[in-house]
C-alpha cells in the first residue's frame, strides 16, 4: 500500500482528479476528506485506536488544503490540524487555481510547506511525492531514535546523544557545503535518490579553465604562497560561474572544470558558459591586482568550452562517493583548452550551434589533437550580446608597438612536445607584453600552422642574441605574417621589451 496523502476540500469534481493524479505513481493513495467533519472523525478514531496500541494505517504522510474550501470557512479546518499533536511535522500543502504574493504569503503564514496549482502537473505530482518520500523516511528515523533512547537508562546519556547528532549535522552541513556548489547540495538533500550511487546521460556544455604556466611560477614561489594565489584565484573566477548556473565539478591544481547544464537542465546553457567565461577572463585583472600587491608574478588563464553527451552523477562506493562528469565530451573539451592561450577562450563549433544569441567569433581553425579520431573545430569568443551583453576587455599591456630595427625571432617548431631541429626565421614587425606579428622569411620549407608551438631565439642586426628560449603558439596567419601569442617569457625577454617600449612611447 502506497503512502497515504489526505486531500481535504468541497469540490468533488477536483477531489476525483486529485485522487486520480496521486493515485497514478502507484507509490501514493489519496485519502479524499470533504468536510471538517470527515477530518474530525479520522482524527478521533487515531486517538481510540493509539489507545489500543495498534498501527493507525491512516496515518499521513501528507495533507493538501483547498485553499478556497479554506478560506470560506475562515480557515478551521487548519487550525484544527494544526492544533493536534499527533500530526505535527506533517507536510501541509494548499492547492489553488491561481496564484498571487498575498496568496501564497497567507498560505505560508497557516504554515504551508507548498503552494500548488490545480488541477496538479506531473512537476507538482512529483513535488508531492517526494515530500511524503522524506516525512517518512524522517518518522521512521525518530522511531528508531525513540527505540534506541528507551534502552537508555539515563536521561543525561540521552542529552548527550543528541548534542553529538545535532553537531554532527552541522559539520555535515559545513563539508557539504565547502566540497559542493549550493545546487548539487540541494539535488542530494532534496531528492531521494540524490545520495544513491549513480548518474544518467545528458545534454552538457563543459568547461576547462587552465592557468598558463603556473607550473613554471610556482617553481619560484613558497607552497604557502602558491596556496594562497590559487585560492585566491578560485575565489575570483567562482562568482562568475555561480551567477551563470555553472556547476564547478572539480579543481585540478591550477584548473577548474565546470559544466553548465547539470544538475539544474537549462536551455541557455551554453550561453551562460560563454558569458561565464567572459566574465572569468575580465576577473583576472583583479587576480593581478592581488599579485602585485603581493610581489607574485602577472598570471593568465585560458578557457575552453565544448558541449556534447556525457555521464553526470555521483561515482565511488557508498562510503565514498564525489558528483562527477564523464564522456568523451570532457576529453576532447581537455585537448581544446591545451590550444588556448592566455585570456583567450576557445568554443567548439557544437558549442555555437546551440547559441541563440550573437557571439563576437573570429579566428576559425581545426585542431588535430592527440588521442582524437577526427578534427574539431574551434573559434576564438570574445563577446556575448543578447540579455548578457559583456565581452572581454581589452588588457592594459597589450599594446603593439612597431620594431624599427631589425630584430629576428628563430623560430623551432614544437611537435608532440619535443622541440624540432628545424629552425624558421621571421622578422618581427609589432608586439607587446602578450603577442607579436612576425614576418617569415622566404625560403623555410616547414608548414607553420595555427595552433603550433614554438621556441624562439631572438637575434639582434649584429647577430648578437636579444633573448633566448620563449615560448609561443602561433593564433593566426593571416597575408604571410605570424600572430604569436607568447605562453612563456624570461627576464631577457622582458629587459628586451622594456628598452622597445620605453623607446617606444
Amino acid at each position: 500500500m502506497g503512502r497515504n496523502i489526505w486531500v481535504i476540500g468541497n469540490d468533488r469534481h477536483e477531489m476525483i482528479e486529485a485522487q486520480r493524479r496521486i493515485n497514478s505513481t502507484g507509490g501514493m493513495r489519496a485519502v479524499c476528506k470533504m468536510s471538517f467533519e470527515a477530518v474530525r472523525r479520522a482524527i478521533e478514531e487515531r486517538v481510540q485506536i493509539e489507545r489500543s496500541r495498534q498501527d493507525w494505517r491512516e496515518a499521513p504522510s501528507l495533507i493538501i488544503v483547498d485553499y478556497m474550501m479554506s478560506k470560506g470557512e475562515e480557515f478551521h479546518t487548519v487550525s484544527y490540524i494544526r492544533k493536534q499533536k499527533d500530526l505535527a511535522g506533517v507536510p501541509l500543502f494548499f492547492m489553488t487555481e491561481t496564484r498571487t504574493k498575498e496568496l501564497d504569503r497567507e498560505c505560508y503564514s497557516w504554515g504551508a510547506t507548498v503552494v500548488l496549482h490545480k488541477p496538479f502537473s506531473k512537476e507538482g505530482i512529483l513535488r508531492i511525492e517526494q515530500t511524503a518520500w522524506q516525512h517518512d523516511v524522517t518518522k521512521n528515523y525518530e522511531k528508531l531514535l525513540v527505540q534506541q533512547a528507551n534502552h537508555l537508562r539515563e536521561q543525561e546519556e540521552i542529552m548527550k546523544l543528541n548534542r553529538q547528532l545535532e553537531a554532527r549535522n552541522r559539520l555535515l552541513r559545513q563539508v557539504f557545503g565547502q566540497y559542493f556548489s549550493d545546487d548539487i547540495f540541494n539535488e542530494i538533500l532534496e531528492n531521494p535518490e540524490g545520495a544513491a550511487i549513480g548518474g544518467k546521460k545528458s545534454e552538457l556544455t563543459v568547461m576547462m579553465a587552465d592557468l598558463r604556466g603556473f607550473t613554471s611560477i610556482s617553481e619560484g614561489l613558497s607552497p604557502e604562497k602558491v596556496t594562497d594565489v590559487l585560492n585566491y584565484f578560485f575565489q575570483g573566477m567562482l562568482p562568475a560561474l555561480i551567477e551563470h548556473k555553472g556547476t564547478v565539478i572539480e579543481y585540478l591544481g591550477d584548473s577548474i572544470l565546470a559544466v553548465f547544464g547539470a544538475p539544474l537542465v537549462s536551455e541557455e546553457q551554453t550561453e551562460n558558459a560563454i558569458a561565464a567565461a567572459i566574465k572569468m577572463q575580465n576577473n583576472m585583472e583583479k587576480v593581478n591586482e592581488y599579485c602585485s600587491r603581493n610581489g607574485y608574478p602577472l598570471m593568465e588563464m585560458g578557457i575552453a568550452l565544448h558541449r556534447g553527451e556525457a555521464f553526470i552523477g555521483n561515482v565511488g562506493s557508498e562510503q565514498l562517493m564525489r558528483y562527477n562528469v564523464i564522456g568523451s565530451v570532457v576529453n576532447e573539451c581537455s585537448r581544446i583548452e591545451s590550444f588556448s592561450v592566455g585570456s583567450q577562450i576557445l568554443a567548439s563549433q557544437e558549442c555555437l550551434a546551440h547559441v541563440r544569441v550573437p557571439v563576437d567569433a573570429s579566428a576559425y581553425q581545426e585542431i588535430q589533437a592527440k588521442g582524437l579520431a577526427y578534427p574539431i573545430s574551434v573559434c576564438e569568443i570574445r563577446a556575448i550580446q543578447g540579455s548578457y551583453d559583456c565581452r572581454i576587455r581589452e588588457q592594459k599591456n597589450d599594446i603593439m608597438y612597431p620594431v624599427d630595427t631589425r630584430v629576428v625571432f628563430n623560430m623551432y617548431p614544437i611537435e608532440g612536445k619535443l622541440i624540432q631541429d628545424i629552425c624558421i626565421a621571421g622578422r618581427l614587425c609589432r608586439f607587446s607584453h602578450k603577442r607579436a606579428l612576425v614576418r617569415p622569411e622566404k625560403g623555410g620549407s616547414y608548414e607553420l600552422r595555427v595552433g603550433m608551438d614554438v621556441e624562439i631565439f631572438a637575434a639582434g642586426e649584429d647577430g648578437r642574441a636579444l633573448f633566448t628560449e620563449i615560448y609561443a603558439k602561433i593564433t593566426a596567419i593571416e597575408d604571410g605574417v605570424l600572430t604569436l601569442r607568447f605562453t612563456h617569457v624570461n627576464r631577457s625577454f622582458r629587459s628586451f621589451a622594456g628598452q622597445i617600449w620605453e623607446n617606444g612611447e
